[in-house]
């Protein structure tokens, strides 16, 4: 496929887009399949009936703003990509939650928090060293999070001749490090869906918004070759990718209780008195 002038131009515009936050809704020409579950409504569930909510990786807020109606007045937010913190403090500020900024995967890396701190932490497609989250939680504290799995938008990949940028992010990896650190896995459970790109100006907006699945140094005119196959792809189209999620639930233990003395198996017994 060869394309003309005015469509590379559009294209270099696409890319020279600086998006912040995280919302994908006004890519018209892209679409994927809902997963078997609701994290949305697993997250409302829990935020109603928690105290003190920790939100992990917030981006722009926008996913934690729509809970606002029922999470609780102790609530927070960590944002690590340091555009989004001035998005997600714009945003959540005004609803009475904080923001702080923070980088899970940034060198010695800790949630500034005191242990036992939060009663729910979530964590939708954010990175989160599970024995740090363990430390946050109060016992019987709850942990619940989304992630994109390994195998995600691997046909963009091979486009590109790059391989996955997270090969370890998998529910196995994942439940193993979370038993480990001391939790209870409750509910679990991964999908392989579909994606489909229906114009190429939503495809290059969305590697703006999620720039590890392209390379590095994207550009039309260096990557041409593969840019014009797959808008060949999409005006065949649509152009279909494979998608990745899986999500957890998992609790803290309980806090443990000194033994007490069952009273009611002396009930019917005389016990022996000393004289004195």
């Amino acid at each position: 496929m060869t394309v003309d002038d005015a469509t590379l131009h559009s294209w270099r515009t696409a890319l020279a887009e600086d998006p912040l936050g995280w919302d994908f809704s006004e890519l018209r020409g892209y679409a994927e399949e809902d997963t078997p579950w609701r994290f949305d409504t697993v997250a409302r569930n829990l935020a109603q009936v928690s105290h003190h909510l920790l939100d992990l990786g917030t981006g722009g807020g926008e996913f934690l703003s729509a809970l606002a109606d029922v999470t609780p007045d102790d609530t927070v937010a960590t944002e690590g990509w340091a555009p989004n913190v001035p998005v997600a403090t714009q945003r959540l500020e005004p609803l009475g939650i904080e923001v702080v900024e923070y980088n899970p995967e940034a060198p010695g890396a800790s949630l500034p928090f005191a242990p036992g701190r939060f009663d729910l932490v979530l964590a939708r497609h954010e990175a989160f060293d599970a024995a740090d989250v363990f430390r946050v939680l109060s016992p019987g504290g709850t942990f619940a999070t989304q992630q994109v799995g390994a195998d995600d938008l691997v046909e963009v990949l091979e486009a590109f001749g790059l391989e996955p940028p997270y090969p370890d992010v998998t529910l196995q990896n994942i439940e193993r490090e979370i038993t480990s650190a001391g939790f209870r896995v409750e509910r679990s459970d991964a999908f392989r869906g579909r994606a489909v790109f229906t114009d190429m100006i939503s495809f290059l907006r969305f590697l703006r918004r999620v720039p590890w699945i392209a390379p590095a140094d994207l550009d039309v005119d260096r990557h041409r070759d593969v840019l014009e196959a797959i808008a060949q792809r999409i005006d065949d189209g649509p152009f279909e990718v494979g998608m990745s999620r899986f999500w957890l639930l998992a609790r803290t233990p309980e806090a443990r209780t000194p033994p007490v003395t069952d009273f009611s198996k002396l009930l019917g017994e005389t016990p022996d008195v000393p004289q004195v």
